[in-house]
C-alpha cells in the first residue's frame, strides 16, 4: 500500500500535546468526527483525531480502496502512536471495518431510517437507506456559512420529505455537526444523531485535561484551523 502521508499539529488545552495515559484516536475523512470528539472531550482526556482529508469524502471511494485506506490509517495509529482505542467516527468508514477490543465503529439499528451517503446505503443493504452523495462535502466546504448551510439542509429536507417522517437517524457525522438545523425544519420528528449509539459505549475517566493531536493526510493550515474553531465552538 502506498504511505500514507502525515502532517501533525499539536495541542494540549489548546497549545501543544503530550502523552498522560491512555489515548483514543477517531479517524474521518474530515471534519464530521469532530461532532464525536467536542462530547468526549466534555470529560477531558488524551486524542487523535485522523482527517484523512487527502482521501475526502469517503462516500464517494470505492469500497475495496476505502477499506485498504482505513486499514493503512489503524495501522498507523496501532504502531506509531501505539492508541488504546480508535473510534471510526464515520459511518460510510463503519460499515467497511469490523469492531474489535480496540476499534470501535458506529452500531446502526435496524429499525430506523438512516439519512447517510451513497456508499453507506450499498453496504447496509438490509436497512432503510435514503442515501445522498453530496451533502456531506457541502455541508463541511461551507461550515461556518450558517446562511447558505441552512438553505441548502431545507433543500435536503424538503427533497426526500423528511419532515414528514415520525423519526430518522442522521447517519453521517457530519451532518451531526448542522444537526439544530435539521431539527429547526423538522419540529415534530425525532432526529437521532448515530454517534449516541456508540458514545453510549465509550466509558470516560474524567480529567481536567483536554489534550488534542491532530493528524492529517494532506498539509493545510487553513483546515487545521477550521478544526480548531470548531473544537472550541467558535
Amino acid at each position: 500500500m502506498q504511505e500514507i502521508k502525515q502532517y501533525f499539529y499539536k495541542i494540549i488545552n489548546y497549545n501543544m500535546f503530550k502523552k498522560i495515559g491512555h489515548t483514543i484516536a477517531l479517524i474521518d475523512s474530515g471534519i464530521g468526527g469532530i461532532s464525536i470528539l467536542k462530547q468526549l472531550i466534555k470529560n477531558g482526556g488524551n486524542y487523535i483525531y485522523f482527517a484523512d482529508n487527502d482521501f475526502m469524502p469517503y462516500g464517494k471511494r470505492s469500497k475495496s480502496k476505502l477499506k485498504k485506506r482505513l486499514n493503512g490509517i489503524i495501522s498507523l495509529l496501532e504502531n506509531k502512536f501505539n492508541v488504546d482505542k480508535i473510534i471510526i467516527a464515520c459511518n460510510t468508514a463503519s460499515t467497511l471495518i469490523e469492531n474489535t477490543n480496540t476499534i470501535m465503529t458506529m452500531r446502526f439499528i435496524t429499525d430506523k431510517v438512516y439519512l447517510a451517503t451513497s456508499l453507506s446505503k450499498k453496504n447496509l443493504k438490509n436497512y432503510e437507506v435514503i442515501a445522498d452523495s453530496t451533502l456531506a462535502t457541502q455541508i463541511e466546504k461551507h461550515i461556518f456559512d450558517k446562511s447558505l448551510l441552512d438553505k441548502i439542509i431545507k433543500k435536503h429536507i424538503l427533497k426526500y420529505q423528511l419532515n414528514n417522517l415520525e423519526e430518522f437517524v442522521l447517519g453521517c457525522t457530519h451532518y451531526e455537526l448542522v444537526y439544530d438545523i435539521f431539527c429547526k425544519y423538522c419540529p415534530k420528528t425525532k432526529i437521532y444523531r448515530n454517534s449516541e449509539f456508540i458514545l453510549n459505549d465509550i466509558i470516560m475517566e474524567s480529567t481536567t485535561d483536554i489534550n488534542i493531536k491532530f493528524i492529517t493526510s494532506r498539509q493545510s493550515k487553513s483546515y487545521i484551523d477550521l478544526m480548531m474553531k470548531l473544537v472550541k465552538g467558535e
